[in-house]
């Protein structure tokens, strides 16, 4: 048995929240977790929805029915299998995305924000992409462990926020006091809430009017 590879043209689902326009200051790309859908994540980020903001939530492409939910379909950005190409696909479908919306015209301040599983995602685009990024929001989730060791450059060149649940249950606290120091001396602002895995609007909202407005 012989394992083949062939690429082929794959139709993407990602949904908007605003307009684009030469008054937008800050776009954000909004990357969900695992077992998640575009459309009720970006429903998370509905406090602040203005003029200002621009909001892109893409959806990851390998969807798939929730054992947890009869019948609720769902997503993920990836899996362990064809792990390497997986990884290419959607970094290529980030990149394409950038370009579909013409954001390398935009003078708007780029924020990616990764929830949870998109994290990891969105760290390996960043290091991957030639497009500008200003701000990477980690919000419960890490890194992609490939980027820790030697640490990514660009990464570290970015101002970063890094948001956690103090009682999130699916980060032991060892683990989360490690995340915590490496986040401190990355110098990224820290923000903890009250909550566990969860994006929640309240936070939204704290991340853009008390930090992105104040380095705007």
């Amino acid at each position: 048995m012989n394992e083949n590879h062939l690429i082929t043209p794959r139709t993407a689902r990602f949904y908007t929240l605003g307009k684009l326009s030469e008054s937008t200051q800050n776009v954000w790309i909004v990357l969900h977790g695992y077992g998640q859908l575009a459309k009720d994540f970006l429903q998370l980020f509905e406090s602040i929805d203005n003029d200002s903001n621009f909001l892109i939530a893409p959806e990851g492409l390998n969807r798939f029915y929730s054992r947890h939910r009869t019948q609720t379909v769902v997503s993920t950005w990836m899996t362990s299998e064809d792990r390497h190409n997986e990884i290419k696909d959607y970094i290529t479908y980030l990149d394409n995305l950038y370009s579909h919306l013409n954001l390398h015209h935009s003078k708007a301040r780029i924020i990616v924000l990764g929830f949870s599983q998109g994290v990891a995602t969105a760290s390996r685009w960043i290091n991957a992409t030639e497009n500008r990024v200003d701000d990477f929001v980690i919000y419960a989730g890490e890194i992609a462990k490939e980027l820790l060791t030697p640490f990514s450059e660009k990464i570290k060149s970015l101002p970063l926020i890094y948001v956690t649940g103090k009682s999130d249950p699916l980060i032991t606290r060892e683990e989360h006091l490690k995340v915590y120091e490496m986040m401190k001396n990355l110098k990224a602002h820290i923000l903890e809430f009250d909550g566990g895995h969860e994006v929640l609007p309240e936070v939204v909202k704290n991340i853009y009017e008390n930090i992105v407005l104040k380095r705007s």
